[in-house]
C-alpha cells in the first residue's frame, strides 16, 4: 500500500511539473489535464476547480483517483493578488507582535486581540509595551493562568513533569516571592524544547527550536489541505504564513523564541529583558519585572501545544478549556495567598511608616502600587471630605510617579485652595519646598515624625491630615452646600436671639 501510494504521489508530482510549465497555468483546460493524467497512468475519478484550505483558501484544480486526491494550485506562489495582500497583512501583524516582544496568542479571541493591535500601531516600542501590559493584564488573569497550569500542562508528555514546579512558582508569585518564581520558570522553556526535540548533547538550541516548530507546522500544513497531496512549496511556512492561523501562531512563537528569549546577549535590544542568556549569566536583573511571570506561564503552555502538534498527539488543545475543579482550586489558592500577602504588606508598611521610612524596594516591587492605593484612599477620607464639608468643590489628581504625594484642588466661585497630601511626614525637604510653591497647605499621613527638620523653612501650613479642619470659602455657600450653609445661619440666628432674650430677662430680674 505504501509503495503504491508513493507511486501515485510521484505521478502527481510529474503532473504538477507539467502544469506549472504551461505558459498560463491558471487557464489550463481541464480536458488537457485529464488527458495528460491518463497518459501518465493516473485514473481520474473526478476533476474540478475549487477553493481548498481551512482558513484562507487556495484556488486549485482538484483531481481524485478514487483512492487519493491531489490539489494543483492555479497560481504560482506570488502570482495570486489575494495571497499577496494577505501576506502583507500577516507581515504587518507579525511586526506588531515583534514590537511587543511576543507572538500571536492562542486562546485569545480576535475581539481581544484587535484592540491591542490597533492600540500599538502608531506607538514606539516603549509605549507599545506599556499598552501590551495593560491589555494582557485583563486577559492573562489569575484564573487564566490557573487553567493553563492545572488543566493544560498535565496533559503534555514533557511538561507534565514540570507541572508541580510551575504550580509552586504560581503560588509563590502571588505569595510575594516574585523574582524567585520567575527565575524558576525561565530554564523550563529551554529544557522542555530540548526534550521535545530529542536532541543529543551539544545540539544548538536554535536548531532544536527549528526542529520542533517545523514538525508542528508540517502537521498543520497537512491538515490545512485535509491530507490531500499539494506541491511541497505550498506546504511551507512561506506560503501558509498568511493562509493558516495555526502556522502564523507557530511561526511567530518561533520568532519570539529565537529573536527575543534565546537571542544572543550582544544582539538583544528588547525592553522586557526576558532573555535566557541575560538571566543565566547574571548580565541584567531587569528580567525580574512582574509582568514576565504571566508571559512565561503562557509561553510554556503554548509550548505544550507545539509539542502536541510535533508529536501528533493532540493532547494540549488549541481550544481553551472551561475551568474545572482543579483549575478553580488552584485559582482560589492564589487568591488566598495574594490576600494574605496584601495584609502582610500593609502591616510592613505601617511598621516602616512609624519610623518615617518607606518599605525597601524589591526587585519585582518598588512599593509604588500599594502606596498609590493608600494615598488615593486617605486623600478621599482626610482631605476631600473635610473640604467638601466646608463648602468647597474638589478635584483630585493622581499620585506622582513615585507615589510620594497627591494633590487636591478645591474651588468655590473664583476662589482656589490647593492641598498636598504626603505619603509620610518624613519626606525630603526639597519636595516640601517644591510643593509649598503651588499649594496652600501640606498635610501628611500618620503622626508627626521630625516635622521641624523635614519641613524646615516652609511657610504654608504643614501638619497631619488626621483631624485637619480646612478653612471655609469666602464665597460660600455654593450650590451643593447651600442647605448646609442656610441651616448654619439659622442655628446662629437662633443662638443670637436666645442670648438677647436671656439678657433682657436677666435685666428685668434685677
Amino acid at each position: 500500500m505504501g509503495k503504491h501510494k508513493n507511486q501515485i504521489e510521484g505521478k502527481f508530482e510529474a503532473l504538477w511539473t507539467w502544469i506549472a510549465a504551461q505558459p498560463d497555468s491558471s487557464n489550463v483546460e481541464l480536458s488537457k489535464i485529464r488527458e495528460r493524467a491518463e497518459t501518465m497512468g493516473l485514473p481520474v475519478y473526478s476533476l474540478e476547480i475549487k477553493d481548498v484550505g481551512i482558513f484562507r483558501l487556495t484556488p486549485a484544480v482538484v483531481l481524485s483517483t478514487g483512492e487519493q486526491t491531489a490539489c494543483f494550485p492555479l497560481h504560482k506562489i506570488g502570482a495570486d493578488p489575494e495571497w499577496v495582500t494577505n501576506l502583507g497583512h500577516a507581515n504587518r501583524e507579525a511586526a506588531l507582535w515583534a514590537k511587543m516582544e511576543w507572538f500571536s496568542p492562542l486562546w485569545v479571541s480576535r475581539g481581544d486581540v484587535a484592540p491591542l493591535l490597533a492600540d500599538v500601531v502608531q506607538r514606539d516600542r516603549e509605549d507599545a509595551l506599556r499598552k501590551f501590559e495593560y491589555h494582557t493584564s485583563t486577559i492573562y488573569t489569575l484564573p487564566f493562568q490557573a487553567v493553563c497550569i492545572a488543566q493544560l500542562l498535565p496533559k503534555s508528555r514533557i511538561l507534565s513533569e514540570f507541572a508541580p514546579l510551575i504550580r509552586e512558582a504560581y503560588l509563590g508569585f502571588y505569595s510575594g516571592s516574585r523574582a524567585s518564581s520567575i527565575a524558576a520558570l525561565i530554564p523550563i522553556l529551554e529544557g522542555a524544547i530540548k526534550r521535545i526535540a530529542g536532541a543529543s548533547d551539544g545540539a544548538k538550541i536554535l536548531d532544536e527550536i527549528d526542529r520542533v516548530v517545523d514538525r508542528a507546522i508540517e502537521l498543520a500544513a497537512k491538515l490545512h489541505f485535509y491530507g490531500q497531496w499539494v506541491p511541497s512549496a505550498y506546504r511551507t511556512v512561506q506560503y501558509l504564513f498568511s493562509q493558516d492561523e495555526r502556522v502564523f501562531t507557530f511561526e511567530t512563537f518561533r520568532r519570539w523564541l529565537k529573536s527575543s528569549f534565546f537571542q544572543d546577549t550582544k544582539k538583544y535590544d528588547g525592553l522586557t529583558w526576558l532573555n535566557r542568556h541575560l538571566f543565566a549569566h547574571g548580565m541584567s536583573s531587569k528580567w525580574q519585572d512582574g509582568a514576565n511571570f504571566r508571559r512565561l506561564v503562557v509561553a510554556i503552555a503554548t509550548l505544550g501545544v507545539i509539542e502536541s502538534w510535533h508529536d501528533n498527539s493532540n493532547q494540549v488543545s488549541l481550544f481553551f478549556p472551561s475551568m474545572d475543579k482543579d483549575g478553580e482550586l488552584l485559582w482560589q489558592q492564589a487568591l488566598l495567598r495574594a490576600h494574605l500577602q496584601s495584609m502582610l504588606a500593609k502591616h510592613e508598611i505601617k511598621k516602616f511608616h512609624e519610623q518615617g521610612r518607606l518599605v525597601p524596594e524589591l526587585a519585582t516591587d518598588d512599593g509604588v502600587l500599594l502606596r498609590r492605593a493608600i494615598l488615593s484612599e486617605d486623600c478621599i477620607t482626610d482631605v476631600v471630605r473635610p473640604l467638601r464639608n466646608a463648602g468647597w468643590s474638589v478635584e483630585v489628581g493622581k499620585p506622582d510617579e513615585s507615589a510620594l504625594y497627591i494633590l487636591a484642588t478645591a474651588t468655590s466661585g473664583e476662589e482656589t485652595f490647593t492641598v498636598a497630601l504626603l505619603y509620610s511626614c518624613a519626606t525630603d525637604n526639597e519636595l516640601y519646598k517644591e510643593l509649598s510653591m503651588k499649594t496652600d497647605a501640606i498635610l501628611y499621613r500618620g503622626s508627626p515624625y521630625e516635622q521641624e527638620s523635614f519641613a524646615r523653612g516652609i511657610t504654608v501650613h504643614v501638619g497631619p491630615a488626621a483631624g485637619w479642619l480646612p478653612p471655609h470659602p469666602q464665597s460660600r455657600p455654593g450650590v451643593m452646600f447651600g442647605l448646609r450653609g442656610i441651616l448654619g445661619n439659622v442655628r446662629l440666628a437662633t443662638r443670637q436671639l436666645w442670648l438677647k432674650t436671656f439678657s433682657v430677662f436677666k435685666k428685668n430680674q434685677t
